[in-house]
């Protein structure tokens, strides 16, 4: 008798994961959303954020910033372009080190898997709305492991040998 408790279905979608994110986190009214992410040197930072495509904003000084016309610097796929909406100035958040984000009343946790080189596996799950205020505080006890030691190496081709 094989066990399978740990087996869950999932649904597969294959394509660009900035897409995708970008879809789940404009399906909704709402136009804000909060992520929780790790910056570059290692620090975890959450926040208010909205995805508006501002050519002017007021900054916390006071004063008013205007965009100086050039382009995009960061990749649209490795990078989601949002506006901080308490810090008020642009933000790229590493789709790599995005943890979790909440539209309205939809939480989703995300899970990164390399593969290899070329394929990463990005998992989305929801998670309970009264997990917010723990991943608000950098409590990160809601959230699943997972566990590698059941998933077959399919980067080397054929399994059935």
């Amino acid at each position: 008798m094989e066990e399978r408790s740990n087996m869950k279905q999932s649904q597969i979608k294959v394509g660009s994961v900035s897409d995708y994110l970008y879809t789940l986190m404009t399906q909704t009214k709402s136009k804000k959303f909060r992520a929780g992410f790790f910056k570059k040197d290692g620090e975890y930072r959450k926040g208010k954020f909205d995805l508006l495509n501002r050519k002017t904003w007021k900054q916390t000084d006071g004063t008013m910033y205007q965009r100086k016309g050039k382009k995009r610097t960061t990749n649209a796929d490795e990078y989601i372009l949002a506006h901080d909406l308490d810090k008020k100035a642009p933000r790229n958040i590493s789709i790599k080190r995005l943890k979790w984000f909440s539209v309205g009343k939809k939480v989703y946790e995300i899970n990164h898997l390399q593969l290899n080189e070329t394929t990463t596996l990005t998992m989305f799950e929801k998670v309970k709305f009264s997990n917010l205020k723990k991943l608000l505080s950098g409590d990160f006890s809601t959230l699943k492991v997972i566990n590698l030691s059941n998933i077959p190496d399919i980067t080397k081709g054929d399994n059935n040998e």
